[in-house]
């Protein structure tokens, strides 16, 4: 009952913060250390009230728990405390699926804590709204302005979300639940027998383990995972009348108004959750906590969802795309990335139909998970189809421990274990390949990020930046606004950038009209270093007769462009 006080307490707190903290950074154009303690303060007050208010029944830990806690907890620490790091010259990160999100990551926390424009525009495309939930970057930052160091910030900050995640996993499914998350996979341990390396399977699947692909990269997931799973308990337990772990609806509608900053799926999931246990509660008197946590929450999601979409302006990357990755491979696909689990989970579905006595909860939740399943695989929601993952990943947790307590668990011994290594084998592998010593890659020179950190001295917070568009570029690690950064951000984000990209590739290039092209691209800044002569190595540089150099050292030169551009 303690743990779940502390749990529930813990992502009030965060999510109180970060709300009143982006109100407060609104209202003073960003975020400052006055209002960052004022969140703080309000969040503490909150999260304190939480825990007061919540209660639970105790749950005995099984052997299996503890086991399954001790593996979260070892994957957890190999995780986030080697999530950048560094090692003799380089500044390096242990996961190769963060490769292209850490700038990203580090340029918000790092322009927010450093004083930038809040709410921005997109800082990685000149000219574009932003639409992203950045909350867990947000808390970061709030840290950093409080005082923390950023990579230790990373550090923390993804152990207690890793801790918070197991504590509200098992609270909603037990050893089950936490077993689905460490070890999803389908038959990829098949493509391990084949080549003969460890992780070779997640290169080739679309349902990459979940911890690896899931918690580590996606940091928003360090929130809306554990605080989404505290929601689904709570409803769970109000839906049925049972005995079972509760909060207070001002703390509920607290978790459920934060999500679209932290994690947009995971809102969209949960508010169609939401309406369905209204719709079903009505029936047996039960819809009053639903109705209220949602009349709660309706002013400051609605904010927080216009935020995240640009003011409703964001691209609509929703259509119609049958079988999801599917391609050419048919059947075989199914069944290598999610094995005997969609079969299992029809045969519930099944189950749960002639089972007239289930609990009106259970057969909510079956339905509303599956039905996000089906909507994943007949509709793609963002332009990069492995995006679907984020909204997948929500049925596949919900659904289960529903087919463990309605199918699974009533098979004799034998099937049960069966069942169990060919539903997490190939995940547990995964797992284990993804977190071994192989692991380790390249960031960014410490020698020249501390050279290219020298020059950005020169330029004001929010400054854009012309320079090479890499996702590991020192100016985006650095936190400085960018008039392009790494296409597959963008691209992921549904933003076209093509124009931007055509009128860098004119300034950068030195072609003619380079002058209208940094006009049109509003920068006065531009750095030209090893990235950009690698990307543009038969540039002229013609600024450079009219461009006064603000700093120069070995790792490139910063140029200030505006007396080119006051010429005719």
């Amino acid at each position: 009952m303690i743990g779940w006080r502390i749990l529930c307490g813990g992502l009030v707190f965060v999510a109180v913060t970060t709300i009143a903290a982006a109100g407060l950074s609104t209202l003073a154009g960003r975020l400052e250390p006055r209002g960052a303690w004022i969140a703080m303060a309000l969040g503490l007050s909150a999260g304190i009230a939480a825990a007061r208010g919540a209660s639970a029944p105790r749950q005995k830990i099984t052997t299996a728990d503890a086991v399954l806690f001790v593996v979260f907890g070892l994957a957890a620490l190999r995780a986030f405390l080697w999530v950048v790091y560094p090692e003799g010259p380089d500044l390096k990160i242990l996961s190769p699926h963060n490769l292209g999100d850490i700038a990203l990551h580090l340029n918000l926390i790092l322009r927010w804590a450093n004083g930038g424009t809040f709410w921005p525009e997109n800082p990685f495309l000149a000219g574009a709204v932003f639409p992203y939930h950045p909350g867990m970057d947000f808390w970061n930052a709030i840290l950093g302005v409080l005082g923390l160091p950023v990579i230790a910030g990373l550090r923390w900050v993804g152990l207690l979300g890793a801790a918070a995640t197991a504590a509200a996993l098992w609270r909603y499914g037990r050893g089950f639940a936490l077993a689905s998350f460490l070890f999803a996979g389908g038959l990829g341990a098949l493509v391990l027998l084949r080549e003969g390396v460890l992780d070779g399977q997640q290169d080739a699947a679309a349902w990459k383990n979940l911890f690896l692909t899931m918690l580590v990269t996606q940091r928003g997931m360090l929130f809306s995972l554990p605080a989404g799973f505290v929601l689904l308990t709570v409803w769970r337990t109000r839906l049925s009348g049972s005995d079972g772990p509760r909060l207070s609806v001002p703390a509920q509608a607290a978790l459920y108004a934060s999500m679209p900053f932290f994690n947009a799926p995971a809102f969209v999931f949960l508010s169609v959750l939401l309406a369905v246990c209204f719709f079903a509660g009505w029936r047996t008197g039960r819809s009053r906590d639903f109705l209220s946590v949602t009349l709660l929450a309706v002013i400051p999601a609605t904010w927080l969802v216009r935020m995240v979409t640009g003011n409703f302006t964001a691209p609509n990357a929703l259509r119609w795309a049958p079988g999801w990755m599917q391609g050419e491979n048919g059947w075989w696909f199914w069944l290598e990335n999610f094995g005997l689990f969609l079969p299992l989970t029809a045969v519930l579905g099944i189950v749960l139909l002639r089972r007239g006595a289930a609990d009106t909860a259970t057969r909510v939740f079956y339905g509303v998970a599956a039905a996000t399943l089906a909507f994943s695989f007949l509709f793609l929601f963002a332009a990069w189809p492995w995006d679907n993952t984020k909204l997948i990943v929500w049925g596949y947790l919900v659904l289960a421990p529903l087919l463990w307590d309605g199918l699974i668990k009533h098979w004799p011994l034998g099937l049960r274990i069966a069942a169990c290594l060919a539903l997490f084998t190939s995940g547990a592998l995964a797992l284990a390949g993804g977190l071994d010593g192989r692991h380790g890659y390249k960031i960014a020179g410490r020698a020249e990020l501390d050279d290219v950190q020298f020059l950005l001295r020169h330029l004001p917070v929010n400054a854009r930046l012309a320079c090479a568009p890499a996702y590991d570029h020192p100016a985006l690690l650095l936190g400085q606004p960018v008039v392009m950064g790494h296409d597959g951000h963008l691209f992921s984000q549904g933003l076209d950038y093509g124009p931007v990209s055509e009128k860098l590739d004119v300034l950068m290039s030195g072609r003619e009209g380079w002058r209208d092209a940094a006009r049109g691209l509003q920068t006065h800044y531009l750095f030209w270093g090893r990235k950009e002569k690698e990307r543009w190595p038969d540039s002229s540089l013609p600024w450079v007769p009219c461009a006064p150099p603000l700093a120069t050292t070995p790792s490139g030169v910063l140029y200030l462009l505006t007396p080119c551009l006051l010429e005719e």
